[in-house]
């Protein structure tokens, strides 16, 4: 009798019809994919991609989301109807010479970091909410954008070689559009004249 657990090569590969149900993937890419602005209608479905990208959100964090939505610079990408991204922003007084965020008269335009499902990485959606909120910046006069690309500061003294090599995917981005980084006790800092 021939032993069941012994194949030929040709008996151990997969059907044809399985071969291609393999090759498949979700095609979302960035035709696909369409930028909104978010407003208080959004504000459940903002809290939940937050939290499922790992941002911790309680009562005080709702309470700040529910303030930066009212302010209108805010982004969310949509997939078929389906929030999927979120790009948090307000406007801040920005001081290049002494490389100072805090409260003033508003110049700039804070980007928060991007909170994305991991289905959806790698699909250009970061970069799309980047660029559509540097737009929003310039659209409403102001003169900079402003983010905290990493709250870890390298010690490395050149932060762009640092960044090249092992940056994070927002740092990556910021570099490729055309900020300027600087150290700063709350991290490494990125910004961009618009």
């Amino acid at each position: 009798m021939a032993n069941p657990f012994t194949h030929r090569e040709e008996e151990i590969k997969a059907p044809p019809a399985v071969k291609k149900k393999k090759k498949y993937e979700l095609a979302v890419d960035e035709e696909e994919s369409e930028i909104k602005k978010l407003d208080m209608e959004d504000f459940e479905d903002v809290i939940s991609i937050m939290r499922k990208a790992m941002f911790e959100i309680g009562r005080a964090e709702a309470k700040q989301i529910e303030e930066i939505l009212k302010q209108g610079a805010s982004y969310g990408a949509y997939v078929d109807r389906m929030l999927v991204a979120v790009g948090l922003a307000w406007p801040v007084a920005f001081e290049r010479a002494t490389k100072i965020i805090g409260k003033g008269m508003a110049n700039a335009l804070y980007l928060e970091d991007v909170a994305l499902l991991l289905a959806y990485e790698g699909k250009g959606i970061r970069e799309k909410l980047v660029k559509a909120r540097e737009d929003e910046a310039r659209a409403t006069g102001l003169k900079y954008v402003v983010a905290i690309a990493s709250e870890e500061v390298p010690k490395e003294e050149n932060v762009i070689e640092v960044i090249k090599e092992r940056g994070t995917k927002i740092e990556k981005i910021y570099l490729d559009r055309g900020y300027s980084f600087f150290k700063s006790k709350i991290g490494l800092i990125a910004f961009k004249e618009v």
